[in-house]
């Protein structure tokens, strides 16, 4: 069990990659606090029994908190505090997930829709990761440290040029530049940080958004490998750059996109 004994915060945690991640980290013995958005209250329970097995399953935590906010952020990780101290665990891996999209013309997004993709997916995983920061730099521990590893889950929209894309574009590229600053500023503490950049992945909703098949064949021929992610190639990804053994891997960007972006 590589991750016994430590937690791992996932943003955006109750379904789509979030769930998948939650599930690949829990399988090798992390215990999970997982982020969930006010909007999503209602939902909480069915997602957990049906990702989980149980609306209140061992070993799992579900903390309503609007990453978007930084209060909101500040009251919630006291309570992901308290339940690592309650449970002796280390919380020592952070999992940005969350983000929203939209599509539109760029001469037609309107600053709303644009505050809609960068606060989010960009100022969101920054809010979050600042405070595991301090969290992980301030919690007791009576041994030596877990290595501290914060994923945030990019695009490869932060590479390329995506029509209709363009606030998406740049908050994905602003996170990876983030990242890298969080890299150079919290590695010498024990934290890397480190970005995974998928493209389409079948979740419940890339599903629905690629339901068509004309337009799903017309994007899967421009990927190399011919077909788009699955859930669990992206959690394997974040799984890899959370181990022990990737200490040295800081400050990058993992392309999960077939080889999308290398046209």
């Amino acid at each position: 069990m590589a991750y016994a004994g430590r937690l791992a915060i996932i943003a955006g945690g109750l379904g789509g990659l979030g769930s998948s991640i939650g599930l690949r980290l829990q399988k090798e013995g992390a215990r999970l606090a997982l982020l969930y958005a006010p909007f999503e209250a209602s939902r909480r329970d069915a997602v957990l029994e049906k990702v989980y097995g149980s609306s209140n399953p061992t070993g799992v935590t579900a903390v309503e908190c609007d990453i978007a906010s930084d209060p909101s952020v500040r009251e919630a990780f006291p309570r992901i505090e308290k339940y690592a101290k309650g449970n002796d665990i280390f919380p020592s891996i952070l999992i940005n997930a969350a983000g929203y999209v939209s599509v539109s013309p760029l001469a037609e997004t309107t600053a709303e829709e644009a505050t809609k993709n960068i606060v989010p997916n960009l100022l969101g995983p920054m809010f979050v990761s600042q405070a595991f920061h301090r969290l992980y730099t301030s919690y007791p521990s009576t041994q030596e440290k877990p290595p501290g590893r914060i994923v945030s889950i990019s695009s490869q929209a932060a590479h390329v040029a995506l029509d209709g894309h363009g606030p998406y574009c740049a908050s994905k590229a602003g996170l990876n530049a983030l990242t890298r600053c969080m890299a150079l500023e919290w590695s010498p503490l024990g934290i890397t940080c480190n970005t995974v950049s998928p493209t389409v992945v079948l979740t419940e909703l890339g599903k629905k958004a690629w339901a068509d098949p004309v337009k799903r064949k017309a994007m899967e021929s421009q990927i190399p490998t011919g077909r788009f992610a699955v859930p669990e190639e992206i959690a394997g990804a974040v799984e890899f750059l959370c181990r022990d053994e990737s200490g040295m891997i800081s400050g990058e960007d993992l392309r999960v996109d077939g080889g999308y972006t290398q046209r």
